[in-house]
């Protein structure tokens, strides 16, 4: 093979694939320092005119890692404040720097709906609740949960929260309690867990009832047979679910001591689950006291 003209060197007892190597070594881009030894792909630089200087090729060399844009960072995390102090809840935003947004409008009793626009999946949302001091929380199995004071009676209950995605997209999300240490301040606090959902739908818009009652209020008055406790149930109460299940016979009374007698909180219970949106729940004292199953085969009126 004849010597290329522009190396003429003392390169004569290479054999021609030896050349070849050398000259693509001696034209490529500095190697890698992440693959030492790699081969080059560059081509031999191009013989130019006596006199005139080969022009520069380009590199075919692929970007390093130092240059390619770095990832955006999560959005910051959204804390909510939320106060029952007053019997009614209040939800405040403490921290609102980034993607995700809330809203708290009141429900038309002494509850609010709460509803955030997660824009990132990696972005903690985190609701407390500072004045249970010593309290806890628990997460029923069907999603809903509560916030309790130390002595166990409800602070906060929150309802199944709903979650929807882009397109309409429906996804399961739950309130959880943050991790030991994680707590923002002195009360208990929950995390909006949405690990479930696929990113792809995200930004995902979450809808929480939050309420601190199963009961609005109870009066007396006659129905049917006899005496009769009017009940009406809060918004959150309506939809309250096992937590609600679990705290109403004590929210009921803590209204109306009276109505602690012998079936009543059956009858409850029977309202709970079967007539959640009847305007008021009539609890009658002079009933029999039998078991939920037959209230609820009675549709909560056995005579």
């Amino acid at each position: 093979m004849a010597r290329p003209p522009t190396r003429r060197t003392a390169l004569t007892s290479l054999t021609a694939t030896a050349l070849l190597v050398a000259l693509l070594a001696g034209c490529s881009t500095t190697p890698d320092p992440s693959s030492p030894g790699s081969s080059q792909t560059s081509t031999p630089t191009s013989t130019a005119p006596s006199g005139e200087s080969a022009p520069d090729e380009p590199s075919t060399q692929a970007p390093t890692p130092e240059a390619t844009a770095e990832s955006p960072a999560p959005a910051p995390s959204l804390l909510v404040h939320v106060s029952v102090e007053s019997g009614s809840v209040v939800a405040e935003v403490v921290d609102l720097s980034g993607g995700p947004t809330v809203a708290s409008p009141p429900d038309g009793d002494t509850g609010t709906v709460l509803t955030v626009v997660v824009e990132d999946p990696a972005a903690p949302v985190i609701l407390d609740v500072p004045e249970a001091v010593g309290g806890s929380v628990q997460v029923a199995a069907d999603r809903t949960a509560a916030v309790l004071h130390a002595d166990g009676r409800l602070a906060l209950g929150l309802a199944l929260p709903k979650a929807e995605g882009t397109n309409g997209t429906q996804a399961r999300v739950r309130w959880v309690e943050t991790a030991e240490g994680a707590q923002p301040g002195d009360g208990p606090s929950l995390v909006l867990d949405v690990s479930a959902v696929d990113p792809a739908v995200f930004p995902l818009v979450v809808t929480t009832q939050l309420g601190a009652s199963v009961v609005a209020s109870a009066s007396w008055g006659d129905r049917e047979g006899g005496r009769s406790l009017a009940v009406t149930p809060t918004d959150w109460g309506r939809v309250s679910g096992a937590t609600g299940s679990a705290t109403a016979w004590a929210d009921l009374l803590a209204v109306e001591p009276e109505a602690d007698t012998p079936g009543m909180e059956t009858q409850l219970q029977c309202h709970l689950l079967g007539a959640r949106d009847k305007a008021t729940w009539n609890l009658e004292p002079w009933r029999p006291d039998l078991g939920l199953v037959e209230y609820a085969l009675a549709r909560c009126n056995p005579t």
